[in-house]
């Protein structure tokens, strides 16, 4: 449990270290636009281009992986759109509140630390969960706020992520090498995701204005690490008894949905107008409550380091 904590730990004090830069220094909001676009414009990309190419490389092993977390994935929209409907949330929040439960952290957070428990194996399939939730969780949940199919295939569309998956998958399928300089330039990028993505999300985190407090927020919070994992779980363990999925695919399911909130949700809602206390608040206390969970979900789980 120790070891696993110790792994874990790291991750977060580089998040706590953002969210202490900013809290406290004058340049952050400055300064946080501009990191985030290194991030998602160069840094991720690398990332997940040289994941896609190991991915098509190594066969797709893993795959299996894919249709278990789409139908936990689901089973949570459809839980926190039941909730938000409760808490009297119009459709385009309610829609938003739906995709803050099913949407984890996982290009900022979860490849870096999956990979980390689990082995470089571990991380291409995790990269195939992003273009998942990029183009149909975000979709459905778009949908379901009233919006349309295409808007939420525009968005994803617009998004780098999904594309630098797709081209890495047909780099590996297609035996091409690069010259060895970009090949390293590569490398070089997608090493420096983890400090920078981790510092970002922390930046965002004491950047959000203090949002009111939610009934709904804990009850999302509820819904992203417990249901979700658990569903995971139980689809995994079925998967393994069919002789369809590894023991280690079936960790990384089961963490990667046990992951905190994408914070990028706010985003996407403020940018829609549909944006509620319950989203900002959800990211807030699922990341602060993963510092716990995680660590204690991956030792249950016997990952052994």
């Amino acid at each position: 449990m120790l070891a696993v904590l110790g792994l874990c730990l790291p991750f977060f004090l580089l998040i706590g270290l953002g969210h202490a830069v900013g809290r406290r220094s004058a340049w952050a909001p400055q300064a946080l636009p501009g990191l985030n676009s290194v991030v998602m414009l160069f840094t991720l990309p690398a990332l997940l281009l040289l994941m896609g190419r190991d991915w098509a490389r190594q066969g797709f092993e893993g795959a299996a992986l894919l249709p278990v977390y789409a139908l936990a994935s689901m089973g949570v929209v459809a839980s926190a759109w039941a909730l938000a409907g409760r808490a009297g949330l119009a459709p385009r929040p309610r829609g938003l509140a739906a995709l803050i439960a099913a949407f984890p952290n996982t290009g900022f957070m979860g490849l870096p630390l999956i990979a980390g428990l689990l082995g470089p194996s571990a991380a291409a399939p995790v990269g195939a969960t992003i273009v998942f939730d990029l183009v149909l969780t975000t979709t459905v949940c778009l949908v379901l706020g009233g919006g349309t199919p295409v808007q939420g295939l525009r968005l994803a569309a617009r998004n780098p992520l999904p594309w630098s998956v797709l081209a890495g998958m047909v780099w590996g399928l297609s035996g091409w090498g690069l010259p060895a300089p970009i090949e390293r330039s590569l490398a070089l990028l997608a090493q420096a995701t983890t400090p920078l993505a981790l510092m970002c999300l922390g930046l965002a985190l004491a950047l959000q204005a203090p949002a009111p407090r939610s009934p709904l927020a804990g009850q999302l919070t509820a819904v992203k690490l417990v249901l979700h994992p658990l569903l995971a779980w139980l689809g995994g363990q079925w998967a393994l008894a069919q002789g369809w999925m590894s023991a280690q695919a079936a960790a990384v399911l089961v963490l990667a949905c046990a992951l905190p909130s994408a914070a990028n949700v706010a985003l996407l809602a403020q940018r829609l107008d549909a944006d509620d206390p319950a989203v900002s608040r959800t990211i807030l206390g699922s990341t602060a409550l993963a510092v716990l969970t995680l660590p204690l979900l991956a030792w249950a789980l016997g990952v052994r380091l």
